[in-house]
């Protein structure tokens, strides 16, 4: 039984493994929007696209992914899977790690083409996104059985939610706004647009869950139901601003999924499982005491709503040293956002004039893990590439980290 559950949590979260943004963000866990360059722009701050920086992102060189929960580090795996049994110190200890629920969200990005013509930026890139999540309870149940008459579950506390698509994007920057006052900052603005072609979109639509036992014996019931579509078609916009008020300082505002959306037709579905089990006893537990069902039928046309997302930041500028303070805010909650803000700090040292060493810190909340990220990249006239990794609840990737990420970048420059 130990090994059964601590295994089953495990594959949940690994097979949920796909992987965001850009392979160079993640090295400054995203406090990027000031400092995209090229195609990157145009997924942060499409005003910094200007024919100062013109490149190449190289196919799959440029990634990241990662994959998180807000539970388990593999040094708690290793200490529960090291005993012979678990005792209640055990149990205790596993349960205090979780909050309500084991949730593990991961992303996965990558470019399939990347080309900047003076302020105009064109590329392609891959998106992949999952989320999960299963009430604490349930582990409860598993470890100690039932300590009350009656448990009851919901979607708030056991979801599955998938997305991935292919983006064709399109953007301009480096144009000025009026100057209102002779006083004010010059500032810069810039736009991109996004065709999104869904290749599959995954939803929980409805979760309710049952378990109780009298002297009558055990009863339970568990219906889900997924909304499935393959083959979307969708669209997002984004407006960035760049101001520079004083030397070596700069500021930055974006506005992400303007009139974001993926609308799902060709193939649409929704899944439904049901489990039950009725007058159960221990002594029926040696046979097949509980029926199962799956059942697939076809759906109307759904869609995939992606909130607009406030992206704001400031950056300064020393000889050696820059650092970086970005908020994200999104205007609703989907699978890509989130309406409780996360903030987060990125720093660059040029250990030599063409070896640049990226770090970051992202702040956590009751949904995101805090996160540690290194890169170290080389950086020359005519090329730059670079490697970088995160860690999630500890300092560096280890025994005391909860999930494991990787970046790379390969860009060339003209």
């Amino acid at each position: 039984m130990k090994k059964m559950i601590l295994t089953t949590l495990v594959l949940l979260l690994v097979s949920s493994i796909f992987g965001y943004s850009t392979g160079k963000s993640l090295m400054y866990s995203d406090s990027y929007l000031l400092r995209a360059q090229g195609a990157d722009a145009l997924y942060w701050n499409p005003a910094l696209l200007t024919p100062n920086y013109a490149g190449t992102q190289i196919p799959l060189a440029n990634t990241a992914f990662f994959a998180t929960n807000n539970s388990l580090d593999l040094a708690t795996y290793n200490h529960i899977m090291g005993r012979s049994f678990l005792t209640e110190e055990d149990k205790e200890k596993l349960l205090s790690k979780i909050d309500t629920k084991i949730a593990v969200s991961s992303e996965f990005h990558t470019y399939l083409y990347g080309n900047t013509f003076g302020s105009y930026a064109l590329s392609s890139s891959l998106h992949l996104f999952a989320k999960a999540a299963v009430a604490e309870k349930y582990l409860d149940l598993a470890l100690n059985g039932n300590t009350e008459t009656e448990y009851h579950f919901n979607k708030s506390t056991n979801n599955l939610a998938a997305l991935s698509f292919v983006d064709m994007s399109f953007g301009r920057g480096n144009m000025l706004l009026p100057k209102i006052h002779p006083s004010l900052p010059i500032i810069k603005y810039g736009y991109s647009g996004s065709l999104l072609f869904g290749l599959q979109g995954l939803r929980t639509k409805q979760y309710t869950g049952m378990f109780s036992s009298s002297y009558d014996g055990l009863f339970a019931n568990q219906d889900l139901v997924l909304q499935s579509g393959v083959a979307g078609l969708g669209f997002k916009g984004s407006f960035g601003l760049f101001s520079e008020p004083i030397p070596n300082l700069q500021a930055g505002l974006a506005l992400d999924n303007i009139l974001g959306f993926i609308n799902w037709g060709a193939q649409t579905e929704d899944i439904k499982y049901h489990i039950s089990m009725e007058e159960v006893y221990i002594a029926d537990l040696q046979d097949d005491f509980y029926t199962e069902s799956k059942t697939t039928v076809s759906s109307d046309n759904w869609t995939s709503k992606l909130p607009m997302e406030l992206k704001l930041a400031t950056m300064y500028k020393f000889p050696k040293v820059n650092l970086s303070l970005d908020l994200k805010q999104g205007f609703g909650n989907s699978i890509m956002t989130s309406k409780i803000a996360r903030w987060s700090l990125g720093g660059e040292y040029l250990f030599t004039p063409i070896i640049p060493i990226h770090y970051g810190l992202a702040l956590g909340n009751s949904e995101y893990p805090w996160r540690v990220s290194y890169g170290m990249g080389l950086r020359l006239k005519t090329m730059e590439f670079g490697l970088g990794v995160q860690s999630f609840e500890s300092i560096a990737p280890g025994y005391k980290s909860k999930g494991i990420s990787f970046a790379s970048y390969f860009n060339l420059r003209r």
